[in-house]
């Protein structure tokens, strides 16, 4: 279940004005909110962290309005919160929900990457943590279709197990394993699926 807050409600009715595949972003969102959840022994970052990981879960795929070849979506989505008017974000927030939202895809926080090198340092263990989480869930969909659901979360040395229900696994194991390195580096475990017959 994706809580409610004056910021959850400011993205969703953002999203829903300027997002061409709000179901997908619903479900990604979902999906970051299952693994925040059941990682929380893990990462033990306070309930105030998941609010802006929904923000950035809703408006990951923004950037695709206004996206170019020379100006990939990830990084537009990044720039459209950024200039975007919040009501309920401090300036800080507002940057770090930025860079939620470009590290979905692509390349991981780099110290050649002056924004990211710019955050205190607490705060990039924050965006490990939490752009790992939105990495493994926006995978989760890579098919835009919706087909995955929650069930349970099982974490094993080395190994995290995601108990997922529904069809299409293939293609998001696939999706996992291009896209879960930054979770494993956070979390110190390699993302997998496991169907639930």
């Amino acid at each position: 279940m994706i809580p409610d807050s004056p910021l959850i409600r400011e993205a969703t009715a953002w999203m829903i004005q300027i997002e061409k595949e709000p179901k997908h972003v619903r479900h990604v969102t979902l999906w970051s909110t299952f693994l925040f959840r059941k990682l929380a022994s893990v990462h033990r970052l306070p309930e105030t962290e998941l609010e802006l990981l929904i923000t950035a879960s809703l408006l990951h795929d923004i950037g695709w309005s206004t996206a170019t070849e020379e100006r990939p979506h990830h990084k537009e989505s990044a720039r459209l919160i950024r200039e975007h008017t919040w009501k309920d974000l401090s300036r800080s927030q507002t940057e770090f929900i930025a860079l939620l939202a470009r590290y979905h895809r692509k390349s991981v926080p780099s110290p050649t990457h002056r924004r990211y090198v710019n955050l205190p340092k607490t705060k990039k263990n924050h965006l490990h943590y939490l752009a790992g989480i939105l990495r493994v869930a926006d995978a989760l969909d890579r098919s835009h279709c919706q087909s995955l659901h929650p069930g349970e979360l099982e974490i094993r040395p080395g190994v995290c197990l995601i108990h997922v229900t529904g069809q299409d696994t293939g293609e998001a194991q696939f999706g996992i394993e291009r896209k879960g390195d930054l979770f494993q580096q956070a979390f110190g475990c390699k993302p997998f699926l496991k169907p639930i017959p």
